[in-house]
This record gives C-alpha cells, sequence and structure tokens, in this order.
C-alpha cells in the first residue's frame, strides 16, 4: 500500500507565515497610510469648513437669452467641488454635496481655485444627479481657509453656457401672444395669479372626470442639429394627475410617426411648482436614431378617473 503523504505540517507552515506576514502588513500599511495623507493635506489635522447656501441662475447681459423671468428659473439642489492649490500636481474633487451644506476640508490657508459645478436631479430623480453641463461652473479665487473655522461663499449666481455652445430650440413661456400649444385647444392659457408660476400666465390642462387620458404635442416641428449629443427640456409643473412626456416622431424621413415616453411624472399637487429637468437626449437616440425632426409628447393619466388640473410653464428645449 503506498504511503500517504501528509501535507499539514507544511500547510501549518504556510498559515503561520501567512499570519506573520498579516501582523506586519498591517501597521506597515496604516502608517503608509497616515503618512500619504499627512503628506497630501500639508500636515493638517483638524479640517477647515467650507459653507454653500444657494446657487441661482442669473442673464448674462453679453448673451442676453430672453426678456421672460422664466427663463432663469433653477433648481440647483447640489453642487460638486473641485479645488486647487498651487503646488499640487492635480486638482482635488472634494464630492458633491446637497444643498445647503457645510464641508470639510483638510486644508489650511489660501485655496487658489474653487470650483462649483452646479448639480440638478436628472429626470426629477435624486439618483441620477449631474453637473448641469448647461450652466457654467462658479470659479473663485484666493479663498482663505481658517483650521476649525467656517469660510461662508454665501449664495452663488451662475449663467448659462454662451450662445455660441448651447441652442435654444424652443421655448414657450404662456406669455401673450400665440401658443405652441393649441392642437385640440387642449392646452388653455391660464392667467390667475394665484396661479400662474411666473410671468402673466402659464398653460392650464382640465381633465374632464371619466376621461381615461388626454394627450397634446407641440403644434412646429423641431429641427435638431445632427448629431446632438445633449438635449434637455426644461419645465416647470404643477398637477394632480401623473403625466408622461416623450417623443412623437418618424424614426425615418417620410416614416410615419412613432411615440414613445421617456419617462411619468407623478402628481403631487400639495408641492405646488415643481422644476424638473428631463434628458429627452437618451430617448431621441435610442429610439429615433438621432432623427433631426422631433415633437415633444405629452399624455396626461386618469386611472382614478376623478379628472384633475395640470398646469405647465417656462419651458424650453435646448441641445448642444
Amino acid at each position: 500500500m503506498p504511503s500517504r503523504i501528509n501535507v499539514t505540517p507544511f500547510y501549518v507552515i504556510i498559515q503561520l507565515h501567512t499570519m506573520n506576514l498579516k501582523r506586519l502588513l498591517i501597521p506597515f500599511v496604516a502608517a503608509l497610510l497616515l503618512w500619504s495623507c499627512d503628506r497630501y493635506e500639508g500636515g493638517v489635522t483638524a479640517p477647515s469648513y467650507l459653507r454653500i447656501n444657494s446657487v441661482t441662475v442669473e442673464d448674462d447681459p453679453g448673451d442676453s437669452w430672453s426678456y421672460e423671468d422664466g427663463f432663469f428659473t433653477s433648481n440647483v439642489d447640489a453642487v460638486n467641488i473641485v479645488i486647487y492649490v498651487q503646488g499640487d500636481t492635480a486638482e482635488t474633487n472634494l464630492g458633491t454635496f446637497q444643498l445647503p451644506c457645510e464641508i470639510p476640508v483638510l486644508r489650511n490657508g489660501k485655496i487658489d481655485r474653487v470650483t462649483v459645478y452646479p448639480v440638478v436631479k436628472q429626470d426629477g430623480i435624486a439618483g441620477k444627479r449631474i453637473n448641469y453641463p448647461f450652466y457654467n461652473p462658479v470659479k473663485l479665487t484666493d479663498v482663505v481657509l481658517n483650521t476649525d473655522q467656517v469660510t461662508d461663499l454665501g449664495n452663488l449666481r451662475t449663467r448659462f453656457i454662451p450662445k455660441s455652445q448651447m441652442v435654444v430650440k424652443w421655448e414657450e413661456f404662456f406669455e401673450p401672444g400665440p401658443s405652441e400649444f393649441s392642437v385640440d385647444s387642449v392646452v388653455v392659457a391660464c392667467n390667475s395669479t394665484d396661479t400662474v408660476c411666473s410671468g402673466y400666465g402659464c398653460g392650464a390642462i382640465h381633465v374632464r372626470p371619466g376621461q381615461a387620458s388626454v394627450s397634446f404635442g407641440t403644434d412646429t416641428t423641431i429641427y435638431l442639429p445632427t448629431p446632438s449629443s445633449i438635449v434637455y427640456v426644461e419645465m416647470e409643473y404643477w398637477s394632480d394627475l401623473d403625466f408622461s412626456i416623450g417623443l412623437n416622431n418618424p424614426t425615418v424621413s417620410g416614416g410615419s410617426n412613432n411615440i414613445k415616453s421617456h419617462m411619468t411624472i407623478y402628481g403631487k399637487p400639495q408641492q405646488g411648482w415643481q422644476k424638473i429637468y428631463i434628458n429627452l437626449g437618451a430617448l431621441w437616440s435610442k429610439e429615433y436614431n438621432s432623427y433631426e425632426r422631433i415633437r415633444p409628447y405629452f399624455t396626461i393619466l386618469n386611472g382614478n378617473g376623478r379628472g384633475g388640473n395640470v398646469y405647465i410653464d417656462n419651458i424650453k428645449l435646448i441641445v448642444l
């Protein structure tokens, strides 16, 4: 009978060596991390703080986007903060923070450059927050930090990126004059001062009890530059009912229209007017192969049959 090879001693030796190696490595790695942090942060062991209350959008006199107040409504609810100190090999991204925020920074003294990127909820979803590509970052220089003290940057203002980069392909503020929404008189003008979002009017859709749904779109076809990588609709809404937004378009020249929904917005009448940034470019490129003609399309859903009202305002479709 062949003898059995006993591997236990060899296994035990390996285990012992592994345990001893771990005992040596753990303090070494910890010391290395502490040394790296201390070296990177210049020996600072207690944080300073940056505070930002809000970020709003203002007009750029050089571009003069529109006289309508509604053009500059915004809902920047977070910021992405990047800092740079002379002598660093690269910028340091501190992360994204919900507003208002007070951010700990392991630095002391002058920060040569603080860049604040306005962040919004894409499609109204907190988990899809993005640096909004149509807003300029706010750049601050020579910001001084003091250990265990707060440097208050207050209320910051941003602007849209230049007209040479951004194109407003369609806008509707429901001010006096022709409206883009008049198909079957579904969307009617509302001028009640206790209802409008801004300016002198808004659009109203009144859904009667028993109506299963109500659909409408823009009267005119919107032509986009091809290809456009980024297509967003900004709008304000106040709704009793859920409604979807998408496109009603052909996919090729001479083809028939094809309705596709991008997302459903849930009615929350108690919250009043809300601002939303909708990424229609994702639907346009995936379902319509970036075909140059588009028509935004809305469907109001009346699942419970009770009816209700949907108000919309300050709509613009912008491309980059």
